[in-house]
Order: C-alpha cells, then structure tokens, then sequence
C-alpha cells in the first residue's frame, strides 16, 4: 500500500482485526508494525483513524465490552431468577471462552498486564470489573429475595464469583484447555448450586 493513502478502510473490519491481535499477542506485545501489517494501513492512517495504540485499545475494549453484553452478561441483567440465573451466565461464559480459543476474556487479559495502559483504558477496566461484580450482586439479591440464599451472604458470594470468573479467565490465559475450563465452569456452577437453603429441613 503507497504510504499515506488516505484513510479507506473499514472501521468495523480494522477493530476486529486489532482485537484478535490484542488478544493473540497483548498490548505490550502488538507493535505498530504488526497493527499496519495486520489492518493493512500506514501509521499515519493508523493513528488519523484512533489516534495512539492506547487509544486504539480502548476502541477495540469499547466493540468487545458491546459483544460480551449481547451474549454473556446482557442475559444475566435481564434475567428475573436468582442461583439459576447465575449458574447460567457461568455456563455461557465458559461457553464463550472455548469458542473463542480459550484465550481468556480480553478485558481480563488486559487487567494482567498491568502497568500504564492510558487513562481511558483504566477507567474502561476498572468499571468493567467493577460492573460485573454489580450483575453478580444483583443476581445473588435475587437468590436472597426468593429464599434461595441468606441475604447476609450476598456480599462475600459476590466477590467469590468475581474472584472465580478471573481465575477462570487466568487458567484459560496460562494454556488450560477447552475441557479443563469446562471443569473449572462446572465446578463454580456446582458450588452455586450448593448454597441453596433446603427449605424443607
């Protein structure tokens, strides 16, 4: 491509091609180079279109943070039941890391490489994580108001689960492959169902 061309490409197309990079290779380790070579433009272009990597970054978090919600999380939000409601969102959450090469969740991934990622990619992290451990909440408040848990547990229970959605995410990111996660989802899913109260003793 003639350096300079002026900005041609699909946008849409180009995030989705920085995403997979970001998420093969990290944000420490996808260069400049890689991201011209891969989305086929010129630094100039590059960064007419996104501004910095960081800022691209963020842009690519943005579409991937919309994919989750539509798939992983969006139904939990919505969901009106309590232990099963969660027991579902781990289930479609581990489906999710298998389809996608069990890579690990991205947003996780990119909270692990710690260090200065731009202001605008922090903030992005820290009200993901923040959001999630919010839909777990609610869908243990659930639980409580229907009987299923003691209200008194929601808070601890709702930082176990933010705590093993991580670390499922870390197994996947250290080599674990689609069956061990599938272990792992099946063993946070058996402990949700374990703490429904038996209302009949």
């Amino acid at each position: 491509m003639p350096p300079g061309r002026p900005r041609s490409f699909d946008t849409e197309l180009a995030l989705a091609d920085a995403q997979d990079l970001f998420w093969r290779r990290g944000y420490r380790d996808t260069t400049t180079r890689d991201l011209e070579s891969r989305l086929g433009v010129n630094q100039s272009s590059l960064y007419n279109a996104f501004g910095s990597k960081a800022e691209l970054l963020d842009a690519v978090l943005e579409r991937y943070e919309h994919q989750l919600e539509d798939e992983v999380i969006g139904p939990l939000r919505g969901d009106v039941a309590g232990l099963a409601s969660l027991e579902g969102f781990v289930e479609r959450f581990v489906d999710w890391l298998v389809a996608h090469g069990a890579r690990g969740c991205l947003i996780a991934r990119m909270m692990g490489e710690g260090g200065d990622l731009g202001p605008a990619v922090a903030d992005r992290l820290g009200s993901y994580r923040a959001e999630l451990r919010y839909v777990l909440r609610d869908g243990l408040r659930r639980a409580a108001r229907a009987g299923e848990i003691a209200g008194s547990s929601v808070e601890r229970r709702a930082d176990l689960l933010l705590s093993a959605v991580l670390g499922v995410n870390l197994g996947a990111q250290g080599g674990a492959d689609g069956d061990a996660i599938r272990r792992m989802g099946r063993s946070i899913r058996t402990e949700i169902s374990s703490w429904r109260i038996d209302l009949s003793a």
